[in-house]
């Protein structure tokens, strides 16, 4: 692949967490022509919200935040996005899980908001973005072989079949480590060899809801146990009392060990460790279900904000890039984009 001599470029995201809008919202706004591709249903990643509700009873609907719990941030380029955001009305201080001096922000209704302003904001600036489409092969030349996410397995290559992309001058790669690499791979890239260093833990989430409140702090840390958070998402900014909703997070070793559990297992072991942790005996639940997040977790980050290979035409960015924090994933697709818009 090779640049154009004009300014505008032709570019693919490959991943539409907070690192891939981050990385087209800066290209975007230097006049670049993006297209983004997610397998997800809509923008985000982990940064979601999910709905759910006894069969049949639309009065027992509640909304869980089961991926990232809030963000922070203590860089000026992030803490802009989320002021602008809270202007706006869109995510709103949560001080039930502030810790320190870093001001816990929420979505308002849910988590989901904040990705979703930021592909608002893209649309606006022309970006398409495909979502439910899996990218499964990179080709020579820029063009990518992408087909519905709902008949291929994560990180899955196809050489034929599906769809072939235009020929993008550049492709930035906005996934989790795991499933960059067999995309480098498909282009023998040595960034796979680099990746392959990074650690990502998985983390198991159920989301539970009650008729009424139970009777407890609104976010607990356990100390011990399979649990290391639990959360009151219904007392959040935005959220409806009731049903009272709870999301509760499994540790990194846990979530490993039982990374093959079936759901039913998971959600009796940890809504018992909910209920020990809590010291109360939890009521039968309006609605319970259980979400295994496989890279969730980042433990050994790459250590640098970004890789971007000139003269291929190919980078990655990522949370794992450098942290385990939703500022982290926005400061490494920020810091890709200004790379390949520097003059060669």
């Amino acid at each position: 692949m090779k640049a154009p001599e004009n300014r505008s470029s032709s570019i693919a995201v490959v991943g539409a967490g907070i690192a891939g809008l981050a990385c087209a919202m800066t290209l975007a706004e230097s006049g670049q022509r993006v297209t983004l591709f997610d397998k997800g249903r809509s923008p985000g990643g982990r940064v979601a919200t999910r709905r759910g509700s006894r069969h049949g009873d639309a009065h027992s609907t509640a909304s869980f935040d089961h991926g990232a719990q809030f963000a922070t941030a203590r860089g000026d380029g992030f803490a802009a996005v989320l002021e602008s955001l809270q202007a706006e009305g869109i995510v709103a201080p949560w001080p039930a899980a502030q810790r320190e001096t870093d001001t816990a922000y929420v979505g308002v209704p849910g988590m989901s908001a904040l990705p979703r302003a930021l592909a608002e904001r893209l649309i606006r600036q022309g970006v398409t973005i495909n979502t439910e489409r899996h990218v499964a092969w990179l080709h020579e030349g820029g063009a990518l072989r992408h087909l519905p996410a709902a008949e291929a397995a994560p990180g899955s290559t196809h050489a034929s079949g599906g769809t072939l992309s235009e020929k993008f001058d550049a492709v930035l790669l906005a996934a989790p480590a795991p499933q960059a690499i067999p995309l480098l791979l498909t282009r023998g890239h040595r960034y796979a060899e680099r990746l392959a260093n990074v650690a990502i833990a998985p983390c198991w989430a159920v989301m539970a809801s009650f008729a009424a409140p139970v009777p407890a702090a609104d976010v607990i840390r356990p100390a011990s146990g399979p649990l290391v958070w639990i959360a009151r998402n219904s007392n959040r900014p935005g959220h409806n009392a009731l049903p009272d909703a709870w999301v509760l997070h499994a540790g990194a070793f846990w979530s490993r060990t039982h990374l093959d559990d079936t759901a039913d297992s998971v959600i009796d072991t940890l809504m018992a460790a909910f209920s020990d942790a809590a010291g109360v005996a939890l009521p039968v639940p309006t609605y319970v279900a259980a979400h295994r997040w496989r890279y969730a977790l980042v433990e050994t980050p790459l250590g640098q904000e970004y890789l971007w290979d000139r003269s291929a035409r190919i980078g990655v960015c990522g949370d794992w890039c450098l942290g385990a924090r939703v500022e982290a994933a926005y400061d490494s697709g920020v810091a890709l984009a200004r790379a390949v818009l520097e003059p060669s």
